[in-house]
């Protein structure tokens, strides 16, 4: 018998052997599901059925990886098992042992992924494709069991194959050898891995391992040589400000004072709203250290809110000051020092010097409109709505000038002045109807008129703001201009401007509400999940070109394609995203490659990556441009894992192109997003959420990590929206704000479990996120709906 069937009938046995240790999950009995206290408490004799002949190999292989690219690993797993059970000898057989164990360790059962990817290994032939993956996930497995030393040697062996991704090797290798206690090599192998990977962030923090280690090595002077690479890495400036102190502190400690003040300085000069640059300055200035001027340890300290410190080193810089505008900055920032200190009388007179030094400079205005809130913090609301007033006659062209009107409606409205509010904003918007504040207002006596019964004011309004603006604030004005037209009688009127509305920013929530004030049905054709042929993708070429020039021609991303790839082949997900949008930082602002990696990032099956890059294209597009093309707006509104989210929203009676403009909001199509509260996913569930839906829907081993499993996170949101959906009624609007605010308070905004306005609930909402949020999913929706049939 050969060697090779000697090993087929080994993994036959071995993997036998992994199946029968695995866990088996019964069918539940009758009426255990629900609850059914009927339901018996013995085992029921089942009649054993005729065995069926199991679909063929290639179609159990397709099915299997089909259900490994949304993370049903459990579903991939079954199929892969039936696979090499009944069809040992098929060609697919092979592929089927790598991806069951594979299954395996995606699920975290690394013992017995160990060991099915040892015998892959052992029967596949030497220049397998797989074989430099198993031997990855072999050491991932080592890693895990915690034996450091075998997974130090795996990974040593895959960096010896010189695969593109052989630094990610390197640096977890490192890590392996940095718990055994070996500092040097550890230090060596990040120091490689900083010097070779391709990601910024991914040599940054490499190089901080490698400093730290060989600081702990005894080797800090090396420590300290390897800061001025770290730095040419450091440009956000929370990070750079982190890492100059820690290498200030260092060079400190090594006696090299000229490096450490020289981080310093740039601590305070170029990051001085930083935490670390106070303390820079403190060091400073106890060395007597002549670059810092008083003025610049004002300024730090104002950032640090170290009220005192500021004004103290702020008196010492104003006399010294001879330039006024300067001189005014310097003496409004002690005023607002001495306000936040409660001093207000001192604080009126510094401000009102650096108002009176430089009048028509920056400093000076915006130390006027200091001087005025600082009036009204101290009591006087009648005198500082006097001089709000007065600021805006004096600067009518001033940027300055709506902040002002604005904050005479918030006085009078905390006066319970509500019509003189009223009219203030009108004022404001009339005047100003392009800027925030002029739009917000506008909108907001636009409501408060149309609430009052007065109509025909609203009306005006909404005009007002939709002829001063253009997009969204102009789909909103005129979609509420039509509702105050209709309620005033005027039909006609109505139905052009809910047209206006549609026109002017379809993908709005205003816009996708006047698509259903006229009856439209959904206008798209592409059906959900088709790809983006050839002609889409030259079209968008050529509308990049058109405004953007065409030469010369970027490369196409391939390497990084690749990269990514490879990682995400060996589940390191995050890594491969990352590889993505490091490319995408590189390519801010150039759109020919913007454009190819939005192309690139769609093909490898990344949405969240490809939407970003599509999204910044779009925005750097003129106004002049032509419309947006096709491929650009089904980049920016994809339609990932179709069969899921359309079998998921069958079973829940929801349009699935709602549940795409809900995931487009909640993750971007990150299947691993999580948020600063804990949510996960694409549907970013709540940890606690999603264990109350797995009871509900009797799923008995969900782990919260499941949550970012595209199966599991479609099955869970659909569900989860479902449900709010009927809770409130059915409307859209109510559901939204139930799933991102929670039902008690979308109750709360409706009074109760019915909606009869949908637009002014909408309003009612208290809560700026939730507001926002069901505005956005609304308007994505519509978006959704014009690009795709349903």
């Amino acid at each position: 018998m050969s060697r090779a069937s000697l090993l087929r009938i080994g993994a036959a046995l071995a993997l036998a052997a992994t199946l029968a240790g695995c866990e088996v999950v019964s069918a539940p009995l009758p009426g255990a599901a629900t609850g059914d206290p009927a339901a018996p408490s013995a085992p029921t004799v089942v009649p054993v059925l005729a065995p069926t002949t199991p679909p063929p190999a290639p179609v159990l292989l397709q099915r299997a990886l089909a259900a490994r690219a949304i993370g049903d690993d459990a579903a991939a797993g079954d199929d892969l098992s039936a696979l090499i059970m009944a069809y040992p000898e098929a060609a697919e057989a092979l592929e089927a042992r790598y991806y069951l164990a594979e299954s395996f360790a995606r699920r975290g059962r690394w013992t017995s992924a160990a060991e099915l990817l040892r015998t892959f290994r052992d029967i596949a032939p030497a220049d397998h494709r797989l074989q430099a993956p198993a031997l990855f996930w072999i050491a991932r497995a080592a890693e895990s069991a915690g034996d450091h030393a075998a997974a130090v040697a795996a990974y040593q062996a895959y960096r010896a194959l010189a695969t593109p991704i052989e630094p990610y090797a390197a640096a977890r290798q490192a890590a392996q050898e940095q718990v055994l206690g070996q500092a040097g090599a550890a230090a060596a192998n990040y120091l490689h891995a900083a010097r070779t990977l391709v990601v910024r962030g991914e040599r940054a923090g490499s190089f901080e391992k490698a400093i730290a280690l060989l600081q702990q090595d005894g080797r800090p002077s090396e420590a300290l040589d390897l800061y001025a690479e770290l730095l040419l890495l450091a440009d956000e400036p929370d990070y750079r400000a982190r890492i100059l102190a820690d290498g200030a502190a260092l060079a400190t400690s090594l006696g090299r004072a000229d490096q450490a003040t020289a981080w310093q300085l740039e601590l305070v000069t170029r990051l001085a709203a930083t935490p670390q640059a106070a303390t820079a300055a403190d060091q400073l200035l106890a060395a007597g250290n002549p670059e810092i001027g008083a003025a610049q340890a004002g300024r730090v300290y104002f950032a640090a809110e170290r009220w005192a410190d500021a004004v103290a080193w702020l008196d010492q810089a104003i006399p010294q000051e001879v330039e006024p505008d300067a001189g005014a900055e310097l003496r409004r920032l002690r005023g607002l020092a001495l306000r936040a200190q409660g001093d207000f009388a001192g604080a009126q007179a510094a401000l009102a010097e650096a108002a009176a030094l430089s009048p028509n400079g920056a400093a000076g205005r915006q130390a006027q409109l200091d001087w005025v809130q600082t009036i009204g913090q101290a009591g006087e609301t009648e005198r500082a709505i006097q001089g709000y007033q007065e600021f805006a006659t004096a600067y009518p062209d001033d940027p300055l000038a709506p902040v002002a009107l604005d904050r005479v409606a918030q006085l009078r409205e905390r006066l319970g002045d509500g019509e003189g509010a009223l009219q203030a904003r009108l004022e404001l918007g009339q005047r100003y109807p392009a800027s925030v504040e002029g739009q917000t207002a506008l909108h907001t006596a636009g409501l408060a008129l149309l609430q009052a019964g007065r109509a025909a004011e609203a009306r005006a309004a909404w005009q007002a703001l939709a002829d001063g603006n253009t997009g969204p604030q102009r789909a909103r004005g005129a979609y509420w201009a039509g509702r105050a037209a209709r309620a005033s009688g005027d039909h006609a009127a109505a139905l052009e401007l809910f047209a206006a509305a549609r026109a002017a920013a379809p993908a709005s929530y205003e816009g996708a509400r006047a698509a259903d004030e006229l009856g439209e049905a959904s206008a798209g054709s592409t059906p959900i999940g088709a790809p983006i042929d050839e002609a889409r993708w030259a079209e968008l070429a050529a509308w990049v070109a058109g405004w953007a020039g065409a030469s010369p021609a970027p490369a196409p991303p391939d390497a990084i394609a690749t990269r990514a790839a490879l990682l995400d082949e060996v589940g390191l997900a995050d890594e491969a995203l990352a590889e993505w949008l490091d490319a995408l930082t590189a390519a801010s602002g150039r759109p020919l490659e913007l454009a190819l990696i939005a192309r690139g990032a769609h093909e490898a099956g990344l949405p969240y990556a490809a939407l970003l890059a599509a999204d910044e294209l779009a925005a750097l597009a003129p106004p002049t441009a032509p419309a947006q093309p096709v491929a650009l707006r089904r980049l920016i509104f994809p339609t990932p894992y179709p069969e899921l989210v359309r079998r998921e929203a069958a079973e829940r009676g929801l349009d699935p192109l709602l549940l795409y403009a809900l995931f487009r909001q909640e993750s971007l199509f990150n299947p691993n997003a999580t948020s600063w509260v804990g949510a996960r996913g694409l549907a970013q569930v709540m940890p606690e959420t999603g264990q109350g839906i797995a009871q509900n829907l009797g799923v008995s081993d969900f782990a919260l990590d499941d949550l970012y499993r595209p199966a599991v996170s479609v099955r869970f949101g659909a569900f989860y929206l479902g449900r709010r959906i009927e809770d409130m009624g059915g409307s859209v609007q109510a559901a939204l704000a139930a799933y991102n605010g929670g039902l008690g308070n979308a109750q709360r905004w409706a009074g109760g479990n019915y909606v009869a306005d949908p637009d002014l609930f909408t309003e009612t909402i208290d809560f700026p996120e939730t507001k926002g949020y069901v505005r956005a999913v609304y308007g994505f929706w519509g978006a959704y709906k014009d690009l795709y049939a349903r």
